[in-house]
């Protein structure tokens, strides 16, 4: 994983897709409460919260050793840097991963591939228009940013809309929307319904957000 990411970021783990989850998310057979009590941590929000600030830790502690790779700012923040590893998944699934990845690497040439870091930082360009504005719309300044709660349905609003359109990360989302670490961020992108925020939103928000192109 690159630096500055969480590894939530990362989809096809145990701890994005397992762990991290609440019990009743994960799959039937995926044991998750012992998984955790071995580790040490309570299958509880705040425990699989700790878990993963631990993890982000570690990998910002041990650096190329944990598979941490340098220069984040020269790759597309929503790709893995992972060279070697197991996968989570059936053999179907590990034999349509390969083919992936071959023809990712048979892309090497191509204009997407070439300009990676100007679309990464036009993504964190926009991500910041995004929320400027959406914070302008909300009637929020800095210092109400810092008082409310990551849990605010205007934090959240503003979250899930840099993750589905832009190429910011989740820590980058969570020390923008100050949400309290990239474990928190993705707690309340993943499990909130958007409906349910909507509906909590200030109207000034909610029409910025409906008049942002698809």
């Amino acid at each position: 994983m690159g630096a500055g990411q969480s590894v939530l970021d990362y989809p096809w783990s145990s701890v994005a897709g397992g762990y991290a989850l609440p019990q009743g998310k994960r799959a039937d057979w995926f044991a998750g409460a012992r998984g955790l009590e071995a580790l040490g941590y309570a299958d509880t929000v705040a425990g699989r919260r700790r878990m993963v600030e631990d993890l982000d830790r570690r990998v910002l502690e041990e650096g190329e050793r944990s598979g941490l790779v340098e220069e984040p700012e020269k790759r597309d923040a929503r790709t893995s840097d992972l060279r070697r590893g197991w996968y989570w998944g059936r053999q179907e699934f590990g034999e349509k991963l390969r083919k992936m990845l071959g023809k990712k690497m048979k892309q090497t040439k191509s204009r997407a591939y070439r300009r990676g870091p100007e679309r990464l930082a036009h993504g964190l360009d926009r991500a910041e228009e995004l929320v400027a504005g959406g914070l302008a719309a909300a009637g929020m300044d800095g210092s109400e940013l810092a008082r409310v709660a990551g849990s605010d349905p205007r934090k959240v609003a503003l979250a899930k809309i840099v993750r589905e359109r832009t190429t910011a990360n989740l820590t980058w989302v969570a020390e923008r929307l100050m949400m309290g670490g990239a474990a928190n961020a993705g707690h309340y992108v993943r499990n909130r319904p958007w409906q349910a925020i909507r509906k909590r939103l200030p109207v000034g928000l909610r029409v910025y957000i409906d008049d942002l192109p698809k």
